[in-house]
Parts: structure tokens; C-alpha cells; sequence
């Protein structure tokens, strides 16, 4: 008891670098899940199947609503690599719908909401005119997804490649990485612009 009387100043000074060190930590959690919040985050994948008939889906994982702007799809050759939009569904797909919504892959997207923007043939199909070898011939396909985010200056968008491999009769696809990249470094998301105004 005397030791604590006679050290009472540096006990109450380590005390307050203690809560100090508490008070920086917190803040640092704080503001990381405030930053966190801000990010837009958006996952695709493929649904069921592993044929290029299977579905392709977008989810928004962001804190908030996110407007879906474009969909761009790059088709990698052995030779070169075709990047088309493929924002609007085709004559094929826009004669199962009967509203004009249905007919685009435009529209706000909730949080944690899912969406399914077609088949990975069909997404294909507007870069497969610009290729005379045919399917046959792509060895990987990339979805990109470019939208609007909150107050975000630029555009935000995520990409994910997926590969295709020859299997008997049919062509199989699969994810080349297990996760959605996401687009966030201004650089990049400022040549988003450019591929918007591609998709215009």
C-alpha cells in the first residue's frame, strides 16, 4: 500500500497512456469499419452448372444501393483479347421478357440483393460476332461491372475472369480465382470512364 502511495504520479501516468493507447485503438477501428462502409463491394459468380449455359450473377455487398451502369465481357484468344458491352440482352433473351426493365442489365441494386444478368452464353454472344473462329477458340472470359456508388466521384466496378476448358462434347467454365477483384484505385476507376462512354 505504501509502494502504491509512494508511486501514485506514475502510476496514474502510465494509467493515462493506457487509455490513451484504448482511446487510438478504437478510433482506428471505428474510423476502418466507417471506410469499410464507404466501399462499394460487389461479388460475381456462377451459378449452377459449369456449362456456358449456367447463369451469371451479381450481388451488391456494399453498405448501400448501388446503381448497375454497364457490363462489359473480354473474350481472351490465343491471339487477342475482344472487349464488347453487353449492358442490353439480345434478341434472344429480350423476347422472354415483356417489360422494358427486364430487357436491360441497367437498375439499382440493393444491399445484400442478388442479381441475375444471364447466361454466360448470351453474355458472350455480342463479342462472339467479333470473332470468326467461334467459341472454340476463347480460353478465358472476363465479366466486368461497372456501376454508380453513393457520393463516389468515379465510377466503381468489379471484374472476374473465368476460364474455359474443352470437356468431351462441351465447353466447361470455372472461376481463375476463388474471389471478385475489386476496382478501386483511381487510376483505374478513371479509365472506367472510358469504358463507359464505350458502352453510351
Amino acid at each position: 500500500m505504501q509502494w502504491i502511495l509512494d508511486h501514485s504520479q506514475l502510476i496514474s501516468a502510465f494509467t493515462g497512456v493506457g487509455t490513451l493507447l484504448v482511446w487510438v485503438i478504437y478510433l482506428q477501428v471505428f474510423v476502418s469499419s466507417y471506410r469499410r462502409q464507404l466501399r462499394a463491394t460487389l461479388l460475381i459468380t456462377r451459378g449452377p452448372g459449369d456449362g456456358l449455359a449456367a447463369r451469371c450473377f451479381v450481388t451488391n455487398m456494399s453498405w448501400g444501393p448501388l446503381y448497375v451502369q454497364s457490363v462489359l465481357i473480354a473474350l481472351e484468344t490465343p491471339d487477342r483479347t475482344i472487349v464488347m458491352p453487353a449492358t442490353e440482352t439480345q434478341d434472344e433473351e429480350q423476347r422472354a421478357y415483356s417489360r422494358p426493365l427486364e430487357r436491360t442489365r441497367q437498375g439499382p441494386l440493393q444491399p445484400a440483393a442478388i442479381r441475375d444478368i444471364g447466361s454466360f452464353e448470351h453474355l458472350m454472344a455480342p463479342a462472339l460476332r467479333e470473332l470468326p473462329e467461334g467459341v472454340a477458340a476463347v480460353q478465358a472470359v472476363t465479366i466486368v461491372v461497372l456501376g454508380v456508388y453513393g457520393s463516389e466521384d468515379l465510377p466503381v466496378g468489379a471484374r472476374r475472369r473465368f476460364v474455359v476448358t474443352p470437356a468431351a462434347d462441351r465447353l466447361r467454365l470455372h472461376g481463375a480465382t476463388l474471389d471478385t477483384e475489386q476496382i478501386r484505385k483511381k487510376d483505374e476507376r478513371r479509365k472506367l470512364l472510358a469504358d463507359l462512354q464505350r458502352d453510351q
